[in-house]
């Protein structure tokens, strides 16, 4: 993005553009997707830069909506990424600097475990190894914002969609 200095598209502390919450820029008409922008986050009360291509296949149908005029859309995904780690499938859903506990699912030791960040009662991020339905039901809670029970989420035999307050 060094490129874009003295465009007049707004450049934030690491380099990436700035966009709003529906994707635009600091100029008219111009948007922003994908690893190379920031962007304001209502659900994490800050402002995220993904670096992972699900943030760049997200983004396109939110600057879609806002050119064609529908009704604005505004941007604001539960971060995504996985790889495959020594034979291990890792996935992470959320984003967990604001959480105020950690909640484990199985033993970390083991060969499929979940790891849980809760800010209050709210689920705000998991890492999975092994264990994509826990991916999988864990974000739509967090994209739901639902109220979940610590005791009941740290049964790893206990489905997490199971696991609300």
């Amino acid at each position: 993005t060094a490129w874009l200095a003295g465009s007049g598209i707004e450049l934030g502390a690491h380099g990436e553009v700035v966009a709003d919450d529906g994707l635009r820029t600091s100029v008219p008409d111009v948007y922003a997707v994908g690893d190379c922008a920031s962007f304001p986050s209502g659900r994490y009360g800050e402002r995220l830069l993904v670096h992972h291509w699900d943030n760049a296949l997200q983004g396109p149908r939110t600057v879609a909506a806002n050119i064609l005029g529908e009704t604005p859309a505004f941007y604001d995904p539960v971060p995504y990424f996985w790889s495959e780690q020594f034979g291990r499938f890792v996935q992470y859903a959320g984003h967990h600097a604001a959480a105020d506990t950690t909640l484990w699912r199985g033993d970390p030791s083991g060969p499929a475990w979940t790891v849980c960040w809760l800010k209050d009662d709210r689920l705000v991020a998991l890492l999975a190894v092994g264990r994509p339905r826990d991916l999988a039901q864990g974000r739509r809670l967090i994209e739901a914002g639902t109220p979940m029970n610590a005791e009941l989420l740290a049964d790893p035999a206990r489905p997490m969609k199971a696991a609300t307050a």
